[in-house]
């Protein structure tokens, strides 16, 4: 797993100042109106020649907010290749007017949402990847998580990224 402290942790937020406390493995977004997450991983730290899984590892406060719709987008992608794009939901909420429903397609779009853990770990998978036969020297998978649109977001703690074996 790629741990949170290795992140790159985009806030931007022109009317106030913003907060995230790191804890020893973990990152907990306290308040911000923009947040993209951005990780980067040697193709070499995995197994050549395989298909993979990545996640995305969080949990949440109970006073989250800004964490259902709208808009929420993971990319994937290895060696600077074209990009996969995928449109997520964290915590889905019934009473959101563009709620998530049962079959997870919202305006004819696949929605992904959460799964929870045995760990007690929420996750929901950002997209798929193959790694090359033999990896070039310094390429990278390079994953981001983006919450788009300036509304108020809080209550997000991120644990990392996993790759898993498909």
């Amino acid at each position: 797993m790629q741990i949170a402290r290795k992140f790159a942790l985009l806030l931007s937020d022109y009317s106030k100042l913003l907060y995230c406390y790191w804890f020893a493995d973990v990152a907990q977004l306290v308040d911000c109106t923009c947040l993209d997450i951005y990780g980067r991983l040697p193709t070499a730290a995995l197994t050549p020649a395989t298909a993979y899984a990545a996640y995305l590892v969080f949990a949440t406060e109970d006073a989250h907010r800004g964490l259902s719709f709208p808009d929420q987008e993971t990319t994937v992608s290895v060696g600077g290749s074209a990009p996969s794009r995928h449109a997520v939901c964290l915590r889905p909420d019934p009473t959101d007017a563009r709620r998530f429903r049962d079959d997870k397609v919202m305006d004819g779009v696949h929605v992904r949402g959460p799964v929870l853990r045995g760990d007690g770990w929420w996750e929901v998978e950002m997209g798929l990847l193959r790694t090359r036969d033999e990896a070039a020297a310094g390429e990278e998978v390079a994953v981001s998580f983006e919450i788009l649109g300036w509304y108020p977001k809080r209550g997000l703690i991120v644990e990392g990224i996993e790759f898993r074996p498909i």
